[in-house]
């Protein structure tokens, strides 16, 4: 029987059907004993046996209902088991997909056997070793056993084995990445002391304090191309290499590397409670506004600029409308009056005092004196002149006697000294500030620029293309998988590209590239060599997603329960702040330093390029406005038949007179 069962088993693409057929040709073979069939609707389906070879041996079919109860069961089927009982049945085919009903069947047979009264309880607890091998006898290993209620050793058996390891070697895949591994984890990986000032990473201190507490000696080791694969790195026929590889080949316990807590990940390890959240951005090129030809125009906005441009227009023309509407229509008013008055006087007292007369005249000059006040604004050129003087503080050579044109130029002296003070004071700051960077600051300016981004691992592209928001689509777009630091840094620097990746690991490549550029600038100048500089690095303030980090562990690892609880206590006694301070320490300083070392606001040459503009604006304006009268001169006045250089009085009153 053995034989055949045993061809079964290294057949098993055979059907179930044919095991208890099997099974049952050989009872049939070695013994008469009846057999009896137990199957519920399902099995009855499946299960297809050709009852005319057991023709001679006595069998039972009892068919079980789909909702069929065994406490108690049918009369029938109650009949049918205490006949199978009594006539001597050994065997018992039950097929019963239900485990409820097998249950209740099975505990109902056993309440109805008779006879076998258990006087005293006992149970042994007993192992067997494993794999288990078919063709051998099974071989049983005595632990303890259940008597009364306890076991007789007094022991526990089912004790939690993780909770110490009693000093096992685990072993730890590790992948230098900031702020879970630094680099100088490897230094003391291969041999080197660590003086305690050296931060080796969140991920490092984690797993020594989880080995401290479980009590295992944890193995550290890289791959050789881990700085190639990362996390993944798949080929033409779908192995994967890096950790993910590592994990598949369960060749370690622990997995360090800065991994994100996400659905994928989880699907491939197991992964430990999150103790830190990082913010996943990007680090763009600065660009410096070269607009040292705007400098005349900066203290102002557009709207102030607009508002003072229309009060330049128009005040001119309101101030000579004034002095027209004065010399037009008051004077010659007060004129006539004056006179009038005169002659009335001399008319009814011929005996009017010289003291009166005087007083007359003078009343007649003031008049005069007035009209003369007024002759500054009457001309529309001399009146734009004058009125562009009083705002640049030119004081005029008359005031003007007239009140209403005194109240407005009064008003027009305060608003000229406002004006002033306010664009002088605005230059100021203009010149004293440092030149205003260009950054990209935010996931719409990013999708609108014209540089490319990108990053290393598949996974992080996924995350753009996937997304329901359309500027992180359209970064997608122009996303492009980048292995190497140096070099994307490098583009950054160029001017031509974004880097995605965590703002720990951004702030430690920038303030190794400022101190690349300090150290070449230092270089060029001590050789008098010219340097173009590169662009400064600037980190998105905007994060794309706040990403939590898990350690990793082989699929349904025993020590994830005591590994979530240590993580959690380290978590909460703000150990991870502590460590991940000490590991952005260093880009800190470096950044403190960039910045007490980067040039100050100076009122150099180039910040004067606007006023050199706007004098060559002004040379250009003039020399146009020579040519011009020159020609207006030589090709109209001098041709005119009324022109006689010897008497331009006359010719100047000819064509005021036709004016």
């Amino acid at each position: 029987m053995l034989s055949k069962i045993d061809k079964w088993y290294d057949e098993r693409e055979e059907s179930l059907s044919t095991l208890i057929n099997l099974i049952v040709e050989e009872i049939s073979e070695k013994t008469n004993e009846c057999i009896v069939f137990i199957l519920d609707p399902f099995y009855r389906r499946v299960f297809q046996y050709n009852w005319n070879k057991i023709q001679f041996i006595p069998y039972y079919f009892i068919a079980v209902r789909e909702n069929e109860e065994f406490n108690p069961p049918r009369h029938r089927i109650n009949t049918m088991i205490m006949d199978s009982r009594n006539f001597g049945c050994n065997t018992y085919v039950i097929l019963i997909g239900n485990g409820l009903q097998l249950i209740e069947l099975l505990q109902y047979c056993e309440r109805q056997k008779s006879g076998e009264i258990i006087i005293k309880e006992w149970f042994n607890l007993e192992s067997i070793s494993y794999p288990i091998d078919a063709n051998d006898f099974i071989i049983t290993h005595h632990i303890d056993t259940w008597y009364k209620g306890k076991f007789r050793n007094g022991r526990e058996h089912f004790f939690n084995k993780t909770v110490n390891l009693e000093r096992k070697i685990l072993q730890v895949a590790v992948f230098e990445h900031i702020p879970a591994v630094t680099k100088q984890w490897r230094k003391m990986h291969h041999g080197s002391q660590n003086n305690g000032n050296e931060a080796l990473g969140i991920e490092i201190e984690i797993i020594k304090i989880i080995a401290e507490k479980i009590n295992f000696q944890s193995l550290f080791y890289h791959l050789p191309n881990i700085d190639i694969d990362k996390w993944d790195e798949s080929d033409e026929n779908g192995s994967h290499s890096g950790l993910l590889g590592e994990t598949m080949e369960t060749n370690a316990d622990f997995f360090l590397g800065d991994f994100h807590y996400t659905l994928r990940n989880h699907q491939i390890f197991e992964l430990s409670y999150p103790y830190n959240t990082e913010c996943l951005t990007f680090i763009t090129p600065e660009s410096l506004t070269q607009n040292s030809w705007m400098l005349l125009i900066i203290p102002f906005k557009l709207y102030t600029w607009i508002a003072v441009i229309l009060l330049l227009l128009v005040a001119p023309y309101i101030l000579c409308l004034f002095a027209l509407f004065y010399q037009k229509q008051i004077m010659p008013f007060k004129k006539k009056s004056t006179a009038t008055k005169a002659a009335d006087k001399q008319l009814s007292n011929v005996t009017t005092t010289i003291l009166k007369r005087t007083k007359n005249l003078q009343k007649q000059n003031n008049i005069d004196e007035q009209l003369k006040g007024l002759q500054l604004f009457t001309d529309i050129q001399n009146g734009m002149l004058y009125t562009y003087g009083m705002l640049l503080q030119v004081s005029l050579p008359r005031l003007p006697k007239a009140w209403a044109l005194r109240l407005f130029i009064g008003w027009w002296w305060l608003y000229s000294i406002l004006i002033t003070v306010a664009y002088r004071a605005s230059m100021t700051a203009s010149l004293a500030n440092p030149v205003a960077r260009i950054t990209i600051d935010t996931l719409a300016e990013l999708a609108t620029s014209t540089i490319t981004v990108g990053g290393w691992g598949e996974e992080k592209h996924e995350l753009f293309i996937s997304s329901s928001d359309k500027n992180l689509r359209k970064i997608g777009e122009k996303f492009e998988q980048y292995e190497n630091v140096e070099n994307a840094m490098a583009r950054v620097a160029n001017g031509s590209f974004g880097y995605y990746e965590n703002i720990y690991l951004l702030q430690e490549v920038r303030a190794k590239r400022q101190l690349f550029e300090a150290v070449k600038k230092k270089k060029a100048t001590e050789n008098n060599e010219n340097l173009i500089a590169d662009r400064d690095l600037h980190i998105m303030k905007e994060c794309v997603i706040f990403m939590p980090i898990s350690i990793g562990m082989n699929r349904n690892s025993p020590l994830k329960p005591q590994v979530d609880q240590l993580v959690r206590n380290v978590v909460e006694s703000g150990l991870v702040e502590k460590w991940l301070s000490d590991v952005i320490e260093w880009s800190k300083i470096a950044e403190i330093r960039y910045e007490s070392d980067a040039p100050k606001a100076l009122v150099d040459l180039h910040k004067l390029y606007g006023a050199l503009i706007a004098l060559g604006i002004g040379y250009l304006l003039g020399f146009i406005s020579f040519t011009a009268e020159n020609f207006y001169w030589k090709y109209v006045v001098m041709k005119n038949p009324a022109y006689d250089k010897y008497q331009m009085d006359a010719y100047y009153a000819i064509n005021k007179t036709n004016i």
